[in-house]
């Protein structure tokens, strides 16, 4: 299964390189550019992702469940943001969805150097993404498990 320490290691340090990268455009955005150094620590982190996935790490797990709860919380309260306002739980939600897209969203964030949406469309991609890595991480262990 490799050595959970040193994926967690790799993870966290791609992790960090990419919010660190993608912080201040993902902040900013539209009024910043975004460069392809951007989408490079993205996809740095999702093909990291993607490897720990592949050895079943179960922090890969617990990070993707992480993202996939963060990105459908902001896409969802970001569409009815302008909709919805004076409701107590509500206004409880929205107050915690730019920790979470910080935290979440903000590493992927320059995956839109390749569709140059809004910020609530990224963490749509983001959404589907973790998806896709959750499937992955599901399929490894499934395949895992069968042949032991």
């Amino acid at each position: 299964m490799g050595n959970p320490k040193k994926c967690l290691i790799v993870l966290s340090s791609v992790y960090i390189l990419a919010f660190i990268v993608n912080l201040i455009p993902s902040i900013m955005f539209p009024d910043a550019t975004i460069q392809p150094i951007h989408a490079v620590a993205s996809c740095l982190l999702l093909a990291c992702m993607f490897g720990t996935c592949l050895l079943r790490n179960r922090v890969a797990k617990l990070l993707i469940m992480a993202i996939l709860f963060a990105s459908v919380t902001v896409f969802t309260l970001n569409s009815f943001e302008t909709y919805m306002y004076d409701i107590v739980v509500l206004d409880a939600l929205f107050a915690i969805q730019y920790p979470l897209y910080i935290l979440f969203v903000t590493p992927l964030f320059g995956l839109n150097f390749f569709l140059n949406v809004n910020p609530e469309y990224v963490a749509l991609l983001v959404f589907f993404i973790a998806i896709l890595l959750l499937i992955v991480h599901e399929v490894a262990v499934t395949k895992f498990s069968q042949v032991h």
